[in-house]
C-alpha cells in the first residue's frame, strides 16, 4: 500500500511541474507531462479506471506530439501564436465527445469490471480532445481543462486517489493561470 501511495505521490509531483511549465508556455512542460502520464498509467489501471489509464498512454504520445509541435516553433513556442477555436471545430469536437463517450462507455460497461464506465469514458474522451486543443494552442483548452479537472477530482476521491484529486484541483487552478497568460498573448498579437 505504501509503495502505491509513494508512486502516486511521485507521479503527482512530476505532473504538477509539467502543467505549471506548460501554463507558462515552456516547452519542458511537455517532457514532465510525458513522464507524469507514464507514471499514472498503472495508478489508474489498479483502480479500474481503464479509460483514464489508456488516456495516460495517449497523453504520452500526445505529449511527444505537443513537444515536437512546440520544438518546431521555438524554445518557448513564442512563434506558435495562441488562437481561438472556430465554431465548426467546436461542433465537431462536441460531436466527437458525445459519440466517443457513448461508444467507449458501452465497451467499458460490457467488457471490463469498472464501476464507472460512462464517467470514465467521458473524462477520457474529453482529455483526448482537450490535449489536441492544447497542442494547437487554442486558448479554450484551458477553460475545458478547468471543467474536466474539477469533475475528475470528484471521481478520484470516489476511487480513493486523494493526492490525484488534489493534483486535478491544482491543475484546474493552473488552467486558470494558463488561460490568463495565454489571453494576454492572444490580445498582444
Amino acid at each position: 500500500m505504501l509503495s502505491a501511495i509513494l508512486f502516486e505521490l511521485i507521479a503527482f509531483l512530476i505532473a504538477l511541474v509539467g502543467v505549471l511549465l506548460t501554463a507558462r508556455g515552456h516547452i519542458a512542460g511537455w517532457l514532465f507531462g510525458i513522464l507524469g502520464s507514464a507514471m499514472y498509467i498503472p495508478v489508474f489501471f489498479e483502480t479500474r479506471l481503464y479509460a483514464e489509464s489508456s488516456l495516460q498512454s495517449f497523453y504520452v504520445l500526445m505529449g511527444i506530439y505537443g513537444w515536437w509541435q512546440w520544438l518546431r516553433m521555438g524554445k518557448k513556442s513564442e512563434e506558435r501564436p495562441v488562437q481561438q477555436i472556430g465554431k465548426t471545430a467546436i461542433i465537431v469536437l462536441s460531436l466527437l465527445l458525445l459519440v466517443g463517450t457513448g461508444v467507449l462507455g458501452f465497451c467499458l460497461d460490457e467488457y471490463s469490471n469498472t464501476d464507472v464506465p460512462y464517467f470514465d469514458a467521458c473524462m477520457g474522451v474529453a482529455g483526448l480532445l482537450i490535449t489536441w486543443m492544447m497542442a494547437r494552442k487554442y486558448i479554450e483548452n484551458w477553460y475545458c481543462w478547468m471543467l474536466v479537472d474539477i469533475v475528475n477530482s470528484g471521481l478520484f476521491i470516489y476511487k480513493h486517489l486523494v493526492l490525484t484529486a488534489f493534483l486535478y484541483i491544482a491543475m484546474a487552478l493552473l488552467a486558470l493561470y494558463g488561460a490568463k497568460r495565454w489571453k494576454k498573448e492572444l490580445h498582444s498579437a
